[in-house]
């Protein structure tokens, strides 16, 4: 009886280490797959994003205060001058492929069509 009890035991282990070299072989082979599509959504979003028109390396002028527009806090409005918009005009004039540049730009895709930035920028100035 205890002979079979022991290799009970060692068949059980032997299944949880071959379930655990499976599992992780799986896993391992769905990893490209998910990066792939993942860069692929990126090359789509940035090949229908384009560079607005007008972008400064300083203000034209006294620069605008950016955190007129909802959504556009002092952080957000810091790195949009760190990209070259300084001023509501600019935003303004955004189409939709700048505006998505923008938006990849600053990591948070969707953000400043969601928001409407520029019909808040354009109502503004």
């Amino acid at each position: 009886m205890f002979w079979l009890i022991a290799h009970m035991w060692g068949l059980l282990i032997a299944a949880f280490a071959i379930g655990l070299c499976v599992g992780a072989w799986a896993a391992a082979a769905r990893q490209p797959v998910k990066r792939a599509r993942a860069v692929s959504r990126f090359d789509a979003a940035s090949a229908q994003a384009s560079e607005p028109a007008i972008l400064f390396e300083r203000p034209d002028g006294e620069p605008d205060d950016l955190t007129q527009i909802i959504g556009i806090d002092i952080e957000t409005a810091r790195r949009l001058n760190d990209i070259g918009i300084f001023h509501l005009r600019q935003i303004a004039g955004w189409d939709e492929g700048a505006a998505r540049w923008v938006e990849l730009r600053l990591n948070d895709p969707g953000r400043a069509t969601r928001e409407r930035w520029a019909e808040q920028a354009a109502s503004i100035a």
